[in-house]
Parts: C-alpha cells; structure tokens; sequence
C-alpha cells in the first residue's frame, strides 16, 4: 500500500531518471577534481536517491544510475598511474556493482517501509563506502568523508565510528533534501528537524573533544620525515641513479639531524626501485652472486655509518628478500621498513601486510581469475615490478623508541606502509598492549606517491591521516615519496608540511619531465658502448640530465621537516569496538538487497502449493 501511494504521488519518466543520474555524476565528479567543492557532497546523492526511489521502473532506473557511476569511477580513478585504462574500468565496474547492489537496497527499504531517506540513503550508500574499500581489490576512492578532512570540528565523531560515522552525517544531509523534494516540508519535518539536531550535537561533540585535547595533547619525540622527489612510470623504473638518490637522502637527512633539539628518528619513504633489499637475510645469504649483493651492501653500510655518526635511527623503506626455510633457492620478497639504529640494524622489521591490488600483487592464485587479471591487467600496468609479486607480511609490529619523552620513558609507534594509511586495522588503531591499553602511542606511515605523478590522487591520500590520528587519538608522522608529507596531531589537524620555496606541499603540475627521462633512458640503452669513448654523447647526456632535474625542481616539492609529533592519552570508542557501525550498515544493507529475492522465492513456493 505505501509503495503504492509513493509511486502514485511520484513517478519519474526514463528522461527524468536519466538526468537525476547526470546530475549526480557531475556533482560527484567535481570533487573527485578539486576537494574545494566539498560543499557539493551535502546535495549530490540526492538526485541519486530521488532517481532510485520513484522511478517508474526499477531495473531500469538501476542500471542509469550503474552507468552514470561506472562514468563516475571510471574517470575518477584516472589518477592511479599504476593502472592502464582496462584496469581503471574494471575498478569502477566493480565499484559501481557495488552502489547499484546498496541502491536496490535503498529502493526496497524505502518502497515497503515509512523509513525516511534521510536515515535510509546514509545506511545504504555509506555500507556500499565500506564494502568498496574491503577485500583484496579494495580502494578507497569518493569517500564521502575525505573532502572534509579539515573541517575538524565535524571529524572529531570519527572517535566513535571511525570514518564512516562522518560519512554517514554527510548523507543524512543528502537524504533529508530528498524527503523535503518528495514530500515538502510538512512530510519532511521530522527528517529536517532529526538531521539538524544530529549536526548540532557533531559541533558540540567536536567542541568538546577539541577543547579536551588541551589537556590529554601531549608533546611526544621529535620526528623528521624526509620526502624525495621522483615520479615513476612505465620504462623508467630503473632511470635513477641509486648512489645519487642516496647521496640526496643522506643530505637531507644531515639537514634534519642539524634541527635544534635534533630528532629522535628520521623517516625516508616507502622502498622505490632505486633502492637494493637490505634485510639481513639477503645481505648474509651464500646462494646469490657477489655482483648481486654489491650495491646492497654499499646501500647498508651507508645508512649502518650514517646513524652511528648522526646517533640517530633511520626508519627506511626497502625490498627484504627472505629465502624459503623449506627450500633456500626459491624467495619471498617483501614490501618493508627497516630501522637503522646507531651501531646496526634493528631486529624489527615491518612487512607490508595490505598490498596495493595489480600493482604489488594479483588476488586469487591458483584460479581463472587471477590468471584473467595477470594477463588482461597487470601486464599493463604503467609501473611494472621486474622482480615478481611481493608476499604478504604476517604481523604488525610495535617498535619502542627509547628516551622519548624528558622523562626518559620510552614511546611506542606503529608503522603503516602507503595504501595502508587508508584501513585502521593496518595503521595500528586495533592494537593493544598487554595490559589492554594502546599498544601504539603514535604512528609512522611510509608512502611512495610518486605513482601518482603529483596529480589529485597524492591530495586524497594524505587526507586520510587526520581520520586516523583521531579515530586512534594518536599522531601521525608522515614521509611520502613525491608528497605530501608532514604530522597530523591527534587531532586531525596537519601542521610541518615539507615544502618548496614557494611554500607548497602540493603543485598539482604533474610531470612533464617524465617523457624526457624516459627518452633518455632509451637513448642510454641504445649507446651504452659509446658514451665511454664519445665526448658528445655523454655531453649530450649530461645536458639531458641537467634540464630533466630543472623540470623536476620547478614541478615537484622534496626537502625534510623536522616536528615534534603529539601524543594523546585517551582511548576512543572506534578503537575498542572496531568496524561494528559499518558492520550492521552492511547487514541492513545486504536485508534490502535480498528480500526481493526472497519473496520472490515465496511467492513461487505457494504458487507451487
């Protein structure tokens, strides 16, 4: 009867649907863009809802809002450099399948009950925002959260259900507007009143936990990160001189050692192609050549030198090659961080444990679809590893960093590697000491963004650190290859941004010194014999080199910032609990979507009778 009376008040026609869809992908399109449009998110799912809701036919009115969204993904997720346009599509098919599966959720809900869409369209779109970002092909892309990751008033609640809380806030603003269009304002007062009071109680919670911080804030260790500046693409993934890289490294970490108090740990990046493994299991292992361990060892004495002379740990991503117990010729290779400290390597090591999927690793070995995905995918991807897919770390280490605090009183600190910095459970929020408090006083991320070639996407990246600082209540020191590197206070608020001598963090230029490095790469390659014995080659390479590293100065941003990162003594509802809010989103969500099904199979059942 409900639906009957809705669908008798409004019916949308197959033109009106088909704009509404328009209307969302292009609302929703300028912010993947430029977050400046943040303020678009409070309306653009609302022709999204209205087009699902009355359309006249259902299947028809999914499979328009399917399409605008494979649009919307598809061009959306442009930015991952890693992906060739066969690999983007079937992200945003996969990503669409998943908004189309929580809309016919959405549709039923609203069709069969008197729920407002102002609760409705939260519960949905924002289960369809966590199970996006679950599984081994899991990205977090259009996250309705993100755009508003300095509004820190309003992501303070993200102590309590993690960033889907904020997201689901976001949407009720979406969904009240649609029951406003649907109904007017006398139908719709309950849904205004309720999304209003729910906006006004986030501000005086935000308040509360911001003006609490002035006492559980605490000053913790002094940190430098230090970002390179080297953007990759296909053919160039050995274009940089190693030595160069490390000489460029070193000195910017004498710059942050010179800081005054000096730091008490200096982070480089996550592991590039021009750095060699320098786990000790590669560097003691007999079964490879001499030739193979040179540069590995130059690489680690270097670093081993460095933090004895400097008396400071160097926390450094690397490749660590670790031969099979069971068989020492075959190897796993892993995606690591490795602690230098004065005198040596530390005995931790943090492995990689959240991959970035058809870039690091294919899902699903041993069946036809990762054989589909290795050959129609990851073959083509603009950023190939030569050296075969990384293995998955087993732990999630807790290093201790002595004398941090004027007390004497060691910290402790998690590592989180790149796209990791996008799951809690991967940053360390879950983890607990052995007597049930945290386990981690702040965290460290290491990232290689230069796969985005300093396009929106480093943005999008860097601004899931204030979700994670809050939702933990711990801060963050960052150090991202190519940008943007800097702290998060537990808080949310980002402060020691490593900058250009403009006094930017992000240029947004793109690299246009990529065609050049890989014109000279070839050029190297086709007069390797020559350069030696003629004059004007190597001259005309060292002109090429020259100019590649102006471009590269004018468009990108490296240096080192040396802070003291916060650390804040309260533990957070999120992180005693878990995902269990998008959990039970997900399990109303996955109701709606099957009971269609099931009456169906009902109905069949007594006609059968």
């Amino acid at each position: 009867m409900i639906a009957q009376v809705r669908s008798a008040r409004h019916s949308y026609s197959l033109g009106t649907v088909c704009a509404l869809s328009a209307v969302y992908g292009a609302l929703y399109l300028a912010v993947f863009i430029s977050y400046t449009w943040a303020p678009l998110l409070l309306v653009a799912l609302t022709p999204f809802a209205l087009a699902l809701c009355v359309a006249r036919k259902g299947v028809l009115a999914l499979g328009i809002v399917g399409l605008a969204s494979v649009v919307l993904w598809f061009f959306g997720n442009l930015f991952y450099a890693t992906y060739n346009w066969a690999a983007v599509l079937a992200l945003a098919l996969l990503h669409a399948g998943i908004i189309v599966a929580c809309g016919a959720s959405l549709r039923w809900w609203y069709r069969t009950t008197r729920i407002p869409l102002a609760l409705l369209l939260p519960m949905t779109f924002v289960a369809g925002e966590f199970l996006r970002l679950l599984g081994p092909l899991g990205v977090p892309t259009g996250l309705l959260a993100l755009s508003f990751h300095r509004q820190l008033w309003m992501i303070q609640i993200a102590d309590l259900g993690g960033i889907y809380l904020v997201s689901f806030a976001i949407a009720s603003v979406n969904g009240a507007l649609a029951d406003v269009l649907l109904g007017g304002w006398k139908h719709a007062r309950f849904s205004v009143v309720g999304v209003t009071a729910g906006w006004i109680a986030i501000a005086c919670y935000g308040g509360f936990r911001l003006h609490e911080s002035q006492q559980t804030m605490q000053p913790g260790p002094i940190v430098g990160v230090v970002q390179s500046d080297i953007p990759m693409t296909g053919g160039i993934e050995n274009g940089f001189d190693s030595h160069l890289f490390l000489q460029e490294m070193l000195a910017l970490s004498d710059q942050s050692a010179a800081s005054r108090p000096p730091p008490q740990l200096i982070v480089w990046p996550e592991t590039m192609a021009v750095v060699p493994p320098l786990n000790r299991e590669w560097l003691q292992t007999k079964n490879v050549p001499a030739v193979s361990l040179r540069e590995s060892e130059e690489f680690e004495r270097a670093l081993r030198d460095w933090t004895t002379r400097a008396g400071i740990p160097l926390l450094v991503g690397t490749r660590a090659i670790v031969p099979l117990w069971d068989n020492p010729k075959a190897v796993d290779v892993y995606n690591s961080a490795i602690r230098f400290d004065p005198g040596g390597q530390n005995s931790q090591r943090q492995d990689k444990q959240r991959l970035f999927p058809l870039a690091e690793f294919i899902p699903w070995r041993g069946t036809f679809v990762h054989t589909l995905l290795e050959r129609w995918l990851a073959p083509h991807s603009s950023v190939p590893w030569t050296g075969g897919w990384y293995a998955r770390g087993e732990q999630r280490q807790v290093f201790e960093l002595l004398a941090a605090t004027a007390t004497n009183a060691p910290l402790h600190y998690a590592v989180s590697m790149c796209v990791e910095l996008c799951y809690a459970e991967s940053c360390g929020t879950f983890l607990r000491n052995a007597r049930g408090g945290k386990a981690a006083d702040f965290f460290v991320n290491m990232s290689n963004d230069g796969i985005f070639q300093r396009n929106r996407a480093q943005v999008w990246h860097a601004a899931m650190s204030p979700f994670r600082a809050v939702e933990a209540r711990a801060g963050i020191a960052r150090s991202s290859n190519t940008g943007i590197s800097g702290f998060v206070k537990p808080t949310g608020e980002m402060y020691g941004d490593v900058v250009n001598t403009r006094g930017e963090s992000w240029t947004g230029l793109g690299a246009p010194e990529l065609p050049r490095i890989v014109a000279l790469v070839k050029f190297r390659q086709e007069h390797a014999a020559e350069l030696a014995t003629d004059p004007a080659l190597a001259a005309h390479v060292t002109s090429e080199i020259a100019a590649i590293e102006e471009l590269r100065r004018a468009a990108g941003v490296s240096g080192q910032s040396t802070q003291r990162v916060y650390v804040d003594s309260r533990r957070t509802l999120y992180s005693r609990i878990g995902d269990v809010f998008p959990w039970l989103l997900v399990i109303f969500t996955g109701a709606g979507f099957l009971a269609p099904f099931v009456q169906k199979a009902r109905h069949a059942l007594r006609l059968r009778s």
